[in-house]
């Protein structure tokens, strides 16, 4: 059998057609699941949104389902979040993503460009959508395009606030 190293993997994940995917997907299109793994995702620069403070581009096209990169940050507890949260709202910006039941990834202070894409309800100018993925047995929060993007596209996706608790700028 081939070894399982780093290069093989990414040789691996390279070969694979763009059609090669898992049904039932979350987002419906192909198991990117790999590219996240080796942190294969597009360049991205952070800029003046069109709609509020800083945003996030695309330095390069994504087709439908490509990951274009992973949501990352601090990992911290529910609590700390809720007590970060209460703070940053007062600011009127969140990098707060829910992760799973006894996690939230806080992108404040050491997240990556990604922490800078705005939101936008689905089906409502969101470019992207986010799903948490189970890779090497932890949660990751991979970005993925939700229809093929030019070059200098701004990104947009839906925070999936729940109406009761969604901060003013989100509603």
């Amino acid at each position: 059998t081939t070894a399982r190293t780093p290069a093989t993997l990414a040789a691996a994940a390279a070969a694979a057609p763009p059609a090669l995917g898992l049904p039932g997907h979350p987002l419906g299109v192909p198991c990117h699941n790999m590219r996240l793994r080796l942190r294969q995702h597009k360049r991205l620069a952070m800029g003046l949104s069109r709609v509020a403070g800083w945003g996030a581009f695309l330095l390069e096209p994504a087709r439908r389902g490509e990951l274009i990169g992973e949501y990352t940050g601090e990992l911290v507890s529910h609590a700390e979040a809720d007590r970060r949260g209460k703070a940053y709202d007062r600011d009127d910006n969140s990098y707060l993503f829910n992760l799973n039941a006894a996690s939230v990834i806080d992108a404040r202070a050491a997240g990556n460009k990604l922490r800078f894409a705005n939101h936008a309800p689905a089906g409502d100018g969101a470019n992207c959508k986010a799903a948490i993925l189970l890779v090497d047995g932890d949660h990751r929060v991979g970005v993925y395009a939700a229809r093929d993007l030019p070059a200098g596209a701004e990104l947009f996706y839906d925070y999936m606030y729940e109406p009761e608790k969604a901060p003013r700028w989100a509603k």
